[in-house]
């Protein structure tokens, strides 16, 4: 199997800190697919709309969309398990991964890559990202990750969490557990073998 899929692509990101989890990266390799790439035909063949990330399958077929892309590694590689099997469990986990998709992956788009923007623009960004982070510190209460145990929930913040320094963003002083969290996904090794790259000069 091929991961096809951007250096800086928070998606892309959300699988290959999955392989890493599993200990597949040597197992499933990584292509790496430029933007300008993505509008070829060649990876539209992969994906209709140019998007990334993309599995290619042994049979040449593919995979798209990083959500099913992990569900599906982790119903073949089942431990250790990133998907819960308690039905609310894995209820809330895609109830968070889909929060994650609409309520921090805008505002960290607006302010990525960093160049000169309007203040305002700005503020307000960093404003939706310190409610997301309230929210999360809420739904967090006494367990060390978002639903108990470690899953694709708290790998799908994983991506954007890595960028904040860059992004000049911090955890707000009133989300103590979403701080501990935090510091407990940076100790995984799954966070250091997947560490981004310097984001690029606009």
């Amino acid at each position: 199997m091929r991961l096809h899929g951007g250096l800086h692509s928070g998606y892309t990101q959300k699988v290959r800190i999955a392989l890493a989890e599993k200990g597949l990266v040597e197992r499933v390799s990584f292509v790496l697919v430029t933007k300008e790439e993505r509008r070829g035909p060649a990876h539209r063949a992969r994906h209709p709309l140019g998007l990334v990330p993309v599995l290619e399958l042994d049979d040449g077929s593919f995979l798209t969309e990083s959500t099913p892309i992990i569900e599906y590694l982790d119903a073949l590689f089942p431990d250790p398990p990133l998907i819960p099997t308690e039905p609310l469990r894995r209820a809330r986990m895609h109830a968070l991964d889909h929060y994650h998709d609409q309520a921090l992956t805008p505002p960290v788009r607006r302010l990525w890559p960093p160049v000169t923007a309007d203040a305002a623009v700005v503020a307000a960004a960093k404003a939706e990202v310190a409610t997301a982070f309230r929210h999360l510190e809420r739904l967090l209460g006494d367990q060390p990750y978002l639903v108990g145990e470690f899953s694709l929930a708290d790998i799908a913040f994983m991506p954007r969490l890595q960028m904040l320094p860059e992004l000049g963003l911090d955890v707000p002083r009133d989300c103590a557990r979403v701080g501990a969290w935090c510091e407990r996904l940076a100790a995984r090794p799954s966070w250091g073998a997947t560490a981004l790259p310097p984001l690029p000069t606009p």
